[in-house]
């Protein structure tokens, strides 16, 4: 026997290190998994917060606006139904076109076939200035028209973007200044706007008391003297600007007298948070 006996050394098995790896490689993909089901569920809730802070933007801007919209103040004089707050036809406005009133199925930008509506407002003299919706200073003695519609928008590189134009006139007037343009966007992800009118029994009713709704098309299929337009409906098919991780098939969308099918979704586009918003907005000086 020899004076130092040796020391034997021992390490893992094979198995051993194979047995290691595998746990390691399961707590690392159960990691991996739980991050991404935390940033799906972040980028969600990040995509559904911003279609709801922007719809709702949207839909208080221009209830503001259509609200005093009617055009039946004691300063004006004028009170035929034809000249009420809603532009239904061209010749509510001086120089007007059959392209600057309000259009049903006005444009296919966007999912479908969106409206166009075009109110205009009484500026008192009670009132120094007010500004119209592209921010423009309207003297009192004026009136403020502004048309709310679908269009592209450059700057967001969106396709269908809800915007506004204005323009103003006077009773000399025999245009309407600034008006016919692209306008401001107010909200650059919107897929469908549709508008409905909520109209009276007649155009004498007193008091006005609103009997159904109809679109832009159906009110002008409805002869002559029109009835009184008493509200506005407006909806919206609101989108978010960024991409979210979306599973199955979107369901059918309402859009006031629109439907919108997953279908109807370019396949490009679906993996947006997409959320329907409508709103009635009673005319203060006609009820």
């Amino acid at each position: 026997m020899t004076l130092f006996q040796q020391k034997t050394h021992q390490g893992f098995t094979l198995v051993e290190l194979m047995m290691s790896l595998s746990i390691g490689l399961v707590i690392a993909l159960a990691a991996v998994q739980l991050f991404i089901t935390n940033y799906t569920s972040f980028n969600m809730q990040s995509g559904l917060g911003d279609v709801s802070e922007n719809g709702r933007f949207a839909l208080d801007f221009m209830n503001k606006n259509i609200r005093v919209s009617e055009y039946s103040s004691i300063e004006s004089g004028l009170k035929t139904v034809e000249e009420q707050g809603v532009i239904t036809i061209a010749a509510n406005l001086p120089g007007g076109s059959t392209a600057l009133s309000s259009v049903n199925d006005g444009t296919a930008i966007g999912i479908g076939n969106s409206d166009q509506l075009v109110v205009r407002t009484w500026v008192p003299s009670s009132v120094a200035n007010m500004r119209d919706c592209e921010g423009n200073l309207v003297t009192s003695g004026n009136y403020i028209v502004s048309r709310y519609f679908l269009r592209a928008d450059s700057v967001s590189g969106s396709p269908s973007a809800l915007a506004c134009d204005a323009g103003s006139y006077n009773d000399a007037s025999t245009t309407v200044a600034n008006f016919g343009g692209t306008g401001v966007v107010l909200l650059s992800s919107v897929d469908s706007f549709q508008v409905m009118y909520g109209i009276a029994a007649s155009s004498t009713a007193n008091p006005v008391t609103i009997v159904r709704y109809v679109n832009p098309a159906d009110y002008l299929a409805i002869t002559a003297p029109r009835p009184i337009i008493a509200a506005v409906r407006i909806g919206l098919l609101v989108r978010s600007t960024e991409r979210v991780s979306v599973t199955g098939s979107a369901p059918s969308v309402r859009v006031l007298d629109k439907t919108i099918a997953s279908t109807d979704i370019p396949a490009a586009d679906k993996n947006r948070v997409r959320r329907a918003y409508s709103s009635t907005v009673v005319l203060r000086n006609v009820m």
